[in-house]
């Protein structure tokens, strides 16, 4: 019976695919195949995952069906293991399931719910209902931001652990094809992504504008001109390339933060949020890029999750990274987004106070490395109410920065007036002493505590 069904249904696509190629078909009946195709997607994603974990479950291939769907379908193994992935998070999910087999969800916002699940549980998956209207109703691209968003606010560790497993699966290499050109490949995380994303966009933009103004000058397409932007970045003439002279505040170095918090109720209450423009240098001459960081607030004004904008969510420590080195703005939206008030952009660290810093550390305070590559640290972070003022700033080198940001090491007292960093305190025990043998004749007799002659 199933044979048949299968051979039914290739008799149906080939008929469909005839179908749509007529000349006389209608477009209200083209629109109505391919709506009808969302369901067929999901379909054949469930059936070709089970039917995979089936005969690898039988014939004891020990890795879910990966390969039998690999071979099967002719997908690439990621992609067969990204698949079998999903559809085997969704069997704790039942109603996400039936969802995907009926084509009420899209197979994408069904593996980003799977993400979901990852993060939290398929508990909380399940019981929220805007969640499951939201992967019925918005695009993969929509959904994936407000998924990472709704997992966020739920995460017991504000998203570090994930964070830092991104920051350990960063790589990039090359190799040269058979083609003869040389092939490059990598993965970073949110925030370096968004940077470098930013570097390469503002560089090609320029390249585009020179072109214009180039006579009989050959005329890039956007992929050429991106190519051509990882030669001038990475180039000594690079429009990023400055010397370590050039001074803390120099407005071409903008790393533009925006930051806005929502207090959760669509239309209602207000947002507010700090702008975060400026920065990426600290006083050594590295350069970073115009990028946004978001930082949602709850109902009473406590953050909640910060995210890069159009990418994905961020733990706090990285916000306050990014706030030691950044030009702030406060701003206030209303419930609708609407921007209710300004502030005035301040610098968080001068180059005077660089100068000074200099002046009274000499080196990094944590390690000692050359001032010139150090920045600005606040001893009492920004968002906790920490000033931009001297007695609130100490010399860290980048290494050590990241040291208090990403590893929890604390800033304290060094006993001349200044401050270094020590290790995070955490409980430590030795290792583990079998308890002592019983005595061969029974427990010792107790002594005595006095005699009588």
């Amino acid at each position: 019976m199933g044979i048949s069904t299968a051979r039914r249904v290739r008799e149906g696509l080939a008929e469909l695919i005839r179908f749509v190629n007529d000349p006389a078909t209608a477009t209200s009946d083209l629109k109505i195949v391919l709506a009808e195709c969302g369901s067929f997607g999901g379909q054949l994603a469930v059936l070709q995952a089970d039917a995979a974990a089936g005969v690898a479950a039988r014939e004891r291939h020990g890795d879910g069906g990966v390969g039998a769907l690999a071979r099967a379908a002719g997908l690439f193994k990621r992609d067969a293991a990204s698949q079998v992935n999903t559809v085997g998070k969704l069997g704790a999910m039942s109603a996400v399931r039936d969802a995907l087999v009926s084509g009420e969800i899209s197979v994408a916002n069904a593996k980003t719910l799977a993400t979901a699940c990852e993060k939290t549980s398929a508990e909380q998956v399940e019981q929220d209902g805007d969640l499951l209207a939201q992967a019925a109703d918005l695009t993969p691209e929509q959904f994936s931001r407000e998924a990472n968003r709704w997992a966020a606010r739920r995460q017991d560790d504000d998203g570090e652990e994930r964070y830092r497993r991104q920051r350990a699966q960063r790589r990039l290499s090359f190799w040269d094809g058979d083609d003869g050109m040389v092939h490059l490949r990598g993965e970073l995380d949110p925030v370096t992504g968004a940077k470098v994303r930013k570097r390469f966009d503002l560089e090609a933009e320029r390249l585009r504008r020179s072109d214009l103004h180039s006579r009989g000058g050959e005329k890039r397409s956007r992929n050429q001109r991106m190519a051509d932007a990882l030669d001038t970045l990475t180039s000594h003439g690079s429009i990023y390339s400055k010397n370590p002279g050039t001074p803390a505040d120099d407005p071409s170095d903008d790393l533009s933060e925006t930051g806005h918090g929502s207090n959760g109720v669509s239309g209602t209450g207000r947002r507010s949020s700090s702008t975060n423009e400026g920065a990426g240098k600290c006083g050594c001459g590295r350069l970073s890029a115009d990028v946004t960081i978001v930082q949602h607030l709850s109902a009473d004004g406590t953050a909640a999750f910060a995210e890069v904008a159009g990418g994905g969510t961020i733990p706090q420590s990285v916000l306050e990274e990014h706030f030691c080195n950044a030009r702030i703005k406060g701003v206030v939206f209303s419930g609708e987004g609407m921007p209710l008030w300004h502030g005035h952009t301040k610098r968080l660290v001068t180059k005077a106070q660089m100068n000074a810093l200099r002046a009274r550390y000499g080196a990094c305070g944590g390690c000692g490395a050359d001032m010139w590559i150090c920045d600005g640290h606040h001893i009492r972070p920004v968002s906790q109410g920490g000033r931009t003022d001297i007695d609130n700033l100490m010399l860290l080198c980048w290494v050590c920065h990241q040291k208090v940001h990403r590893h929890g090491w604390r800033v304290v007292p060094d006993g001349r007036g200044l401050y270094t960093i020590a290790p995070p305190e955490r409980i430590r025990h030795g290792p583990a002493h079998a308890p002592d043998p019983p005595p061969a004749h029974g427990p010792p007799a107790p002594r005595p505590l006095f005699t009588v002659a």
